[in-house]
């Protein structure tokens, strides 16, 4: 009798445990990026603390997918995954991941971040819901906030940019700013270039630094100031765009993942809050949430960063206003040329 009894125990311990383990199975998280690049790396880094301070940090696992700019890759990964049930959340970084994702994935939860323009790419048509399966953190017409922001402090009459056809958040952004000067009053001169030929193959390095090149040509000289938008090829070759700005004396702005490399003014969204705020959104989802319910138009933190000595160089004196206004300042380039 002591026998049974003591087996029934056991075996009421096994199932027992057997029943905690069970619920202390991990949440799969997958982050979804179609290239490297330094603000995708902050958001994700941001992310990655905003699940740790949640307390969600021993429930979950975060499988990093980084396509190395290969967007048929990327197309084939998200074709592997769309119908398993393996991935519980999918992180979501950048336009070009984030399209293809809400597109191809109906039965996971998606959160993204890091979009150029989600107005004009087709990911956002309404900033309260999706009314689907997707939400993210972004700043409604951050392109014009920064060119109006820029306009107060420095009062220009022409703005100028280059940008990369065939890039929604690129295109998109110079539909926001054509539509922004004609409100503000100002001047929009830009010009356009594809980093890609007919057959879709990418032109080698020193085409694509050619026409980086004779697009800066055209468009510095006519204007007061220039603003670069986000691009890991113009971070790669933001040497150009420096030459060009000191040859001409124009101050820059844009975004701050350019503002050691020699840009004047930064503009831009703080990514690692960003990230932060995505995490919420996926603890608010495991816990229940619908995706819909949450809006789109939460990315509140933007900053100002100045760097004296690409100012100095290029042959602008910033303002007392605009000292007062950055956030931060450099005095320092990190490649000098």
């Amino acid at each position: 009798m002591k026998k049974t009894i003591y087996i029934s125990i056991c075996l009421m311990i096994f199932f027992n445990a057997g029943t905690i383990f069970a619920d202390e199975k991990k949440y799969k998280i997958l982050s979804i990026q179609h290239q490297s690049f330094i603000p995708y790396s902050r958001s994700l880094k941001g992310f990655e603390n905003g699940i740790i301070e949640s307390g969600y940090k021993d429930k979950v696992d975060i499988i990093q997918y980084n396509a190395m700019g290969d967007l048929k890759a990327l197309d084939i990964y998200i074709e592997k995954i769309k119908n398993g049930d393996d991935i519980d959340i999918i992180f979501s970084i950048g336009t070009q991941a984030t399209k293809r994702v809400i597109k191809n994935i109906k039965n996971i939860p998606i959160v993204f971040t890091d979009l150029g323009t989600p107005e004009y790419s087709g990911i956002v048509t309404d900033w309260k819901t999706s009314n689907a399966n997707y939400t993210g953190v972004e700043t409604r017409n951050y392109i014009a906030i920064g060119i109006n922001l820029l306009h107060e402090l420095i009062a220009f009459k022409k703005i100028g940019m280059i940008y990369l056809k065939g890039s929604p958040s690129h295109e998109g952004a110079i539909k926001q700013v054509t539509e922004t000067a004609k409100t503000s009053g100002f001047d929009f001169i830009y010009t356009g270039f594809s980093l890609r030929d007919n057959q879709g193959k990418e032109y080698p390095l020193e085409i694509i630094r050619k026409n980086i090149k004779e697009a800066l040509d055209y468009v510095v000289p006519k204007v007061d100031v220039f603003y670069v938008q986000v691009s890991k090829t113009f971070n790669i070759n933001f040497d150009l765009f420096f030459e060009n700005f000191k040859t001409n004396s124009i101050p820059s702005a844009g975004d701050p993942v350019y503002i050691k490399k020699g840009l004047v003014m930064g503009i831009g969204r703080n990514k690692e809050q960003f990230g932060k705020q995505c995490a919420e959104y996926v603890v608010k989802i495991l816990n229940g949430t619908d995706p819909a319910l949450l809006p789109m138009d939460v990315g509140k933190s933007f900053s100002i960063s100045l760097n004296t000595e690409a100012a100095t160089i290029v042959g602008y004196n910033p303002s007392i206003d605009i000292l007062s206004a950055a956030d931060d300042i450099y005095k320092e380039m990190d490649v000098k040329k």
